[in-house]
């Protein structure tokens, strides 16, 4: 079996972690895997790419195709991967984006290549405004071949895809979103010392976490809004981990009704914006509490990983939160309840010391779980992509 995983990137990315990951641990099974990155002026390429082959990757390859791409970069990225799949003679594809899935189908027509798409988001949700456009666009690309299957990361994305598209229930597998535990557990106390120092948090006041692109479905400003009465009363800090999307104009609003909150509500003080970062498990650990506050979600990975170091979570009822996120440990809010969420957290940081300690193992299980892990995940997919060549 030879695969190739089709990905912007494996540097960050909920996603393109996951085929990173994927990619890696595919070969313990006998797989011939080849990966593909769009960024082809990836820092260090030559490292990164002998990093991949170190991992079990048998070879990396990079193509130029641009985020908005114009006819004539389109067709020769269309003509550089047909030549690729061709020579390396590929059984399968797997992608997990929407634009290099529609890139992918289009590349593939006329040949016997079977194409993977993860799904990973939710569809149809004509009130949060996304692309509809693209999203029709997309599902009538993926009707033009009979070897296009999928797989959805949560029960709730598979329904979704499946009212959709009218697509065949067989054609859609649910494997779930793995998470890998922290491998350098430094010492939480020395962590959190620098952590506080570099944030300039005083010593002793409680940490409330929300991490995530900063963007307009996500909602940040929510979490503001509802907390800003509770910060400072109750020596507060709330840390934000995740960089702004730029990308979209809505996310820009929310951007600009985060300042007006913030400068309204005097509490410049009790909130830290970290960016991204490399370390957010570590953040995890010496949190509090984990908030969330999107309107929608396919999976909830980062509140997985946040369960994974025993964090309670306080989080809004949509989609498939409620597959990973279990109640009465945990909160989950309706989607315009500011009151109810602030509440919910108040509630969480009063806890007893001995509730406290209950919650985080419970939830520490519940992220352990096998189906959650990623030689649980690997195995899976190994056995979707053996099923369909063996059709």
């Amino acid at each position: 079996m030879r695969v190739l995983i089709f990905s912007p990137q494996f540097e960050k990315g909920a996603f393109e972690l996951l085929q990173k990951d994927l990619a890696c641990s595919l070969n313990n099974f006998g797989v011939s895997v080849y990966t593909l990155n769009t960024h082809s002026n990836l820092g260090g390429k030559k490292s990164y790419e002998t990093n991949l082959i170190k991992n079990g990757v048998r070879k990396a390859f990079f193509i130029d195709l641009a985020i908005n791409p114009n006819i004539f970069q389109l067709l020769n990225g269309l003509f550089e991967l047909r030549a690729l799949i061709k020579k390396e003679r590929i059984d399968i594809i797997e992608t997990s984006s929407e634009s290099l899935s529609m890139f992918t189908i289009l590349t593939c027509l006329g040949t016997k290549i079977y194409h993977v798409i993860g799904i990973h988001k939710i569809y149809n949700k004509k009130h949060l405004k996304f692309n509809y456009f693209k999203e029709l666009f997309f599902l009538i690309l993926t009707k033009l071949r009979s070897r296009t299957y999928f797989y959805a990361v949560s029960k709730y994305s598979k329904e979704s895809w499946v009212n959709f598209s009218k697509v065949n229930k067989k054609k859609v597998r649910v494997i779930y979103n793995s998470i890998k535990t922290r491998q350098n557990k430094q010492s939480k106390k020395q962590f959190k010392r620098k952590f506080f120092k570099e944030f300039k948090i005083p010593e002793n006041n409680k940490i409330i976490l929300s991490a995530g692109r900063i963007c307009f479905h996500k909602r940040q400003d929510f979490i503001i809004e509802s907390l800003y009465p509770i910060l400072k009363e109750n020596n507060l800090y709330l840390v934000i981990v995740g960089e702004y999307d730029f990308g979209n104009q809505k996310s820009l609003e929310t951007k600009n009704r985060i300042n007006l909150l913030i400068k309204k509500n005097n509490i410049q003080s009790n909130i830290r914006f970290c960016g991204f970062r490399e370390d957010l498990k570590e953040i995890m650990s010496i949190s509090d509490l984990f908030v969330h506050s999107t309107l929608t979600e396919s999976f909830g990975l980062v509140l997985l990983e946040a369960m994974s170091e025993g964090l309670p979570i306080v989080s809004t009822n949509v989609d498939a939160i409620p597959e990973v996120v279990s109640e009465p440990d945990n909160y989950l809010v309706d989607i315009n309840e500011t009151k109810t969420f602030r509440n919910c957290v108040l509630s969480v940081l009063n806890r007893n010391y001995k509730t406290s300690i209950e919650v985080s193992k419970r939830n520490k299980n519940i992220a352990k779980d096998k189906k959650f892990t990623s030689k649980e995940r690997t195995k899976e997919m190994f056995k979707y992509f053996k099923g369909i060549l063996d059709v």
